[in-house]
């Protein structure tokens, strides 16, 4: 069932703020995923390096992995960041057991991060696109609430997320989905626990460790940067099936804390897998590559998130109607932190649909800043929704 959901096609209107882009100093070329923390509220850079500020903020923290961090006073309108190392190539290789590193922060996890009740302003971006064509935009602000900042998996596989993990949005900025061209019906299998596991660092580093540890599986890392506090460090794990996952973390040796962790996978070049829909129709699933990561920061005494997501690709369903390939990426931006109890969230999504389906667009598009392929996308003629 298809329902009509009328856009607001005008490019989006914001008083008093201004637009700064981010640069890599050597080439001058846009950097995404930039943090920017000014007076105890979090920014990030888009796509194409913009971030959009109020006006009144000041002493800015500019970070990225890979650039030395910057404390800006004025307000540019370009910040230049200068790469620690040119060529990741050029990088004097010492081996380091990252795996220890993760045992370690596992293991002290609760100490290392913040582990009471906790709530954060948030943005949260979804996209999806079949055949390299936008099929899904949602852009929308809420609240995160989560009882300890850690995943848990018993209460994950008695299926009561809300127990541990609640999600509300308040303001659905920018919402715009196709019909997709697919015609299998999958059959309800068991359902993962990954859409929400990947909310929570925890997760990935048990993951992480699971998957360095299984047989015929090589295991390794490099140390690219230390600075006497922080260590940036690369691993890559190897297994027999062609899967490859290749993985940046920044610690903080004081502290013990993984304060960036990104998992890139490369699944594409796997065995495909055959099976069957729901009318009995054979089809081949193909899986892809991505990457998952995460960003903390120190609030008091303990670290608290900053971002998190994940962004895929090379997906497929190979059908006899044709192929259809995938890729698809969701992106939380937790713009202020403050603890709180383990009072609920009045209105929180059921995270394990398409929760966007029901909700209406708000008037009002807030703090919201959009790249060219997403305007491109929400001011197309076509605007439908689907269940």
């Amino acid at each position: 069932m298809k329902k009509p959901l009328l856009l607001l096609l005008f490019p989006t209107l914001v008083f008093s703020q201004e637009k700064i882009r981010i640069v890599d100093s050597e080439t001058s070329k846009p950097i995404s995923s930039v943090r920017l923390i000014s007076n105890e509220n979090v920014y990030y850079s888009n796509e194409e390096g913009y971030i959009l500020l109020p006006e009144n903020t000041g002493n800015w923290e500019v970070s990225a992995f890979g650039y030395i961090s910057e404390k800006v006073k004025t307000h540019p309108e370009t910040v230049f960041l200068k790469p620690k190392y040119q060529d990741i190539d050029e990088v004097k290789i010492v081996s380091i057991d990252f795996q220890k590193i993760l045992k370690t922060v596992s293991k002290n996890y609760d100490k290392i991060y913040y582990n009471e009740p906790q709530l954060f302003d948030i943005s949260i971006r979804q996209k999806a696109f079949e055949n390299n064509e936008m099929k899904l935009l949602m852009v929308a602000d809420g609240k995160f609430w989560s009882l300890d900042g850690n995943y848990n998996a018993k209460k994950a596989f008695n299926g009561t997320f809300d127990d541990f993990i609640q999600i509300q949005l308040d303001h659905l900025r920018y919402l715009k989905s196709e019909a997709f061209g697919n015609p299998i019906k999958s059959k309800k299998q068991n359902v993962s626990h990954d859409n929400v596991g990947d909310m929570f660092l925890s997760y990935e580093l048990f993951r992480t460790l699971g998957l360095s540890n299984r047989k015929h599986t090589k295991a390794s890392g490099k140390l690219l940067n230390d600075n006497g506090e922080e260590q940036e460090i690369s691993f890559l794990i190897k297994n027999d099936e062609n899967m490859i996952y290749r993985g940046n973390i920044l610690y903080n040796k004081k502290d013990n804390a993984i304060t960036h962790f990104e998992l890139d996978f490369e699944q594409s070049q796997s065995e495909r897998r055959k099976l069957e829909d729901e009318d009995g129709t054979s089809y081949e699933r193909q899986l892809g590559d991505g990457k998952i990561f995460f960003d903390y920061y120190k609030s008091g005494e303990k670290y608290v998130p900053s971002k998190m997501g994940y962004a895929s690709e090379k997906f497929k369903t190979i059908t006899e109607k044709g192929d259809f390939e995938y890729r698809s990426a969701r992106e939380i931006i937790f713009k202020n932190f403050q603890p709180a109890d383990d009072k609920k969230l009045d209105n929180p999504i059921n995270l394990s649909t398409s929760y966007w389906n029901n909700m209406t667009v708000a008037k009002d598009k807030g703090e919201t800043l959009l790249t060219k392929e997403e305007e491109e996308f929400i001011n197309e003629k076509s605007n439908e929704i689907q269940d």
